[in-house]
C-alpha cells in the first residue's frame, strides 16, 4: 500500500511540475518566423481586412432594388357615393453607362489592395521577429564569452591567493583580479536583462504570453552570398508589397476617375403602373375606368456633373504616382544602406578574428604561462585579460551590428517573406 501510494505520488508531483514550470519552446530565427505568421494576432486581426474588400466587391455589383407602389383613395369621409381610385406600380433605376462594372473594378483593385497591406505587415513582422531572434543569439554568443573569461580569471584569483599566503603577491594585485571579476559579472547580469527584454518583446510577437520560456537556437554567422545579395537587391522594387501597394493606389485612382464620370449620369429609373377609377355620373350611373401606364425619369446633369469628385480622383492619382516615386528612391536607399553596412562590417569581424583577437590570445597565454613560472607580474595578466575581454565585446558588438544590418537588408528588399 505503502509503494502504491508513492507511486502516485511521484505521478502527481511530475504532473504538478509540468504544469508549474512549461517546457520552452526551442526555435530557430526562421521557425520564429513561421510562427509570427501564423500566430501573430495583430497579423491575423489584419488579415480581416481582406475581407472587407471582399464584402465590398461583392456589394458593388449588386443591382438597385426595384420599388412596389400601392396607393388608394374614396370618398367614404364625404359624400359615400361608393367612388374610389386605386393605383399600383413598378419602379426600377437603372444603372447607364457602366457605373457597376466600375465601381467592381474600383473594388477588385481594393482586394488587392488589401492583400498588398497584409503582405507588408508580414514583412515587417518578419523583420522584427528575426531582429529580436537573432539579438537572442549574438546575447547568448556574449554570455558564453562572458563566463569563459571569468573563469580564466577566476583561476588566475585562486592562484594568486595562494601565492599571496606566501608573499609572492600583493593583496592589491589579488584584488585588482577580483575587481575585473566583479565587472564581468554585473556585466554578465546586464546582458541576461537584455536577454529577458528580447525574449518578451519576441513573445508578444509570436502570439504567445509574455512570460513563456523560450528557447533560441542556431548559430550566428557573420557571412553572405555575394552573388545571391546582388540578385536579391536588383528584384527589390519588385518584392516589396508596399511598393506593390503605392502602385496598385494609382491603379485606383484611375479607376475613381472612370467611375466618377460615369456617375456624371445618374441612374434612370423606368416605370409602369395600373389604375383603377371608379365614379358616379347622375345619366348614366357608375363608371370605371382602367389605365395602364409607363413612364422614363431621367436626371438631367445640368447643375451636378460631378466634376468636384472627378477633380479630387484626377488629384489622387497625381498623388499617388508622386508617392510611389518618391518610395522607389527610399526603397532603393534602405536597401542600398544595409547591403553597404553588411559588407563594411565584414570586414571588420574578419580582422577582429583573424588578426586582433588572435594575437591578444597568443599574448596571454604567454603571459599566463610567465606568471606561473614567476616571471610575469599578475598586473600584466590582468591587463592582457582586460585587453581580450575588451576586443571579444567589441567583436560581438560589431557581430550585432551586422546581425542587424542583414535583418535591416533583408527586410528592405522583402528577402524575409517566404514565397508564395
Amino acid at each position: 500500500m505503502f509503494k502504491r501510494f508513492s507511486i502516485y505520488s511521484v505521478v502527481l508531483l511530475t504532473g504538478f511540475s509540468a504544469v508549474a514550470e512549461p517546457l520552452a519552446t526551442n526555435l530557430t530565427p526562421e521557425s520564429a518566423v513561421a510562427m509570427a505568421l501564423a500566430e501573430n494576432r495583430d497579423l491575423v486581426a489584419a488579415r480581416f481586412a481582406i475581407r472587407q474588400a471582399e464584402g465590398r466587391l461583392k456589394q458593388a455589383g449588386l443591382w438597385p432594388n426595384p420599388e412596389f407602389e400601392l396607393g388608394g383613395k374614396n370618398d367614404r369621409a364625404f359624400a359615400n357615393e361608393g367612388e374610389y381610385d386605386f393605383a399600383t406600380g413598378f419602379k426600377q433605376r437603372f444603372p447607364i453607362t457602366g457605373r457597376l462594372t466600375k465601381a467592381k473594378a474600383v473594388a477588385r483593385v481594393d482586394v488587392a489592395m488589401a492583400l498588398a497591406e497584409v503582405r507588408n505587415q508580414e514583412r515587417l513582422l518578419a523583420g522584427e521577429v528575426l531582429g529580436f531572434s537573432r539579438e537572442l543569439l549574438v546575447t547568448r554568443e556574449k554570455l558564453k564569452a562572458n563566463e569563459e573569461i571569468q573563469g580564466v580569471i577566476q583561476k588566475v584569483i585562486e592562484v594568486s591567493e595562494k601565492r599571496l599566503k606566501v608573499a609572492e603577491v600583493s593583496a592589491a594585485d589579488v584584488n585588482l583580479a577580483k575587481l575585473e571579476l566583479q565587472k564581468l559579472t554585473l556585466a554578465q547580469a546586464a546582458l541576461l536583462n537584455q536577454q529577458e527584454i528580447a525574449a518578451t518583446a519576441l513573445n508578444r510577437l509570436l502570439g504567445r504570453e509574455p512570460q513563456t520560456p523560450l528557447e533560441m537556437s542556431g548559430a550566428t554567422s557573420a557571412q553572405f552570398d555575394t552573388n545571391s545579395v546582388a540578385e536579391i537587391s536588383r528584384q527589390t522594387i519588385a518584392r516589396r508589397p508596399d511598393r506593390q501597394l503605392a502602385a496598385l493606389g494609382i491603379d485606383r485612382a484611375g479607376a475613381e476617375i472612370k467611375l466618377a464620370k460615369a456617375e456624371k449620369w445618374e441612374d434612370w429609373t423606368v416605370g409602369f403602373d395600373y389604375s383603377r377609377s371608379v365614379g358616379n355620373d347622375a345619366p348614366i350611373g357608375t363608371k370605371t375606368d382602367n389605365f395602364l401606364g409607363v413612364g422614363v425619369s431621367i436626371p438631367l446633369p445640368f447643375w451636378n456633373r460631378n466634376q468636384g469628385r472627378i477633380t479630387e480622383a484626377q488629384a489622387t492619382q497625381q498623388r499617388a504616382e508622386a508617392e510611389l516615386r518618391a518610395l522607389d528612391l527610399r526603397i532603393a536607399t534602405e536597401a542600398q544602406t544595409a547591403e553597404n553596412q553588411m559588407r563594411r562590417l565584414l570586414g571588420i569581424l574578419r580582422q577582429y578574428r583573424e588578426e586582433s583577437i588572435k594575437l591578444a590570445e597568443e599574448n596571454i597565454t604567454l603571459l599566463q604561462k610567465g606568471y606561473a613560472d614567476g616571471l610575469v607580474s599578475i598586473t600584466a595578466v590582468i591587463q592582457a585579460q582586460q585587453q581580450l575581454t575588451e576586443l571579444r565585446q567589441s567583436y560581438l558588438e560589431a557581430l550585432a551590428d551586422f546581425v542587424r544590418a542583414k535583418t535591416e537588408w533583408e527586410t528592405a528588399t522583402a528577402a524575409t517573406l517566404p514565397v508564395k
